[in-house]
């Protein structure tokens, strides 16, 4: 990897975890723990530009140093993110390299959809309440238009120059 990549994984790791702090502060608007998942801009740009190896190390860190700074480091919300997290980006990479006709945008919802089952199973373990499975229905319609948000911000992110010379497939 050049000089030049590295510092635009670690610009995007940056970028994650700044954005991942802004919007934890950030209320829910109209359903409770609904956020639109501004971090995840940066994961799939990484997964895209740079491949899956730098997407999940951008990802693991940036729920670490998050949780950190907000000092819930091992707490529910931690492992709902964490979980979320690396469901979200193992669909989006099995995806991106298994059904290489998949545009980016429909790899962001399917990431977003996995990352939203992946904290219901843990609220639902951390809580002893099945019941929370009925919430699954609203989070799913707000992952797919979030995933979409998130999946075209990407794809225009993508076609920056700074990536101009990246070997990106939708």
């Amino acid at each position: 990897m050049k000089v030049r990549d590295i510092t635009h994984v670690a610009t995007l790791t940056a970028v994650s975890i700044i954005l991942g702090i802004i919007e934890s502060y950030i209320p829910s608007i109209g359903i409770p723990g609904v956020k639109l998942g501004l971090a995840n801009i940066a994961i799939v740009i990484t997964l895209f530009g740079y491949g899956w190896y730098y997407a999940l190390i951008v990802n693991i860190l940036r729920v670490f140093i998050v949780s950190l700074i907000r000092g819930t480091i091992f707490q529910m919300g931690f492992f709902m993110s964490l979980t979320g997290a690396i469901l979200s980006l193992s669909i989006m990479i099995l995806c991106k390299s298994f059904l290489k006709k998949l545009h980016i945008v429909s790899v962001s919802v399917l990431g977003s959809i996995f990352h939203v089952g992946g904290q219901i199973i843990i609220a639902i373990i951390f809580t002893s309440t099945p019941g929370i499975i009925y919430y699954f229905p609203f989070l799913l319609l707000t992952s797919i238009i979030t995933g979409i948000i998130v999946g075209f911000i990407s794809n225009a992110c993508l076609k920056l120059p700074i990536f101009s010379n990246k070997q990106i497939s939708n």
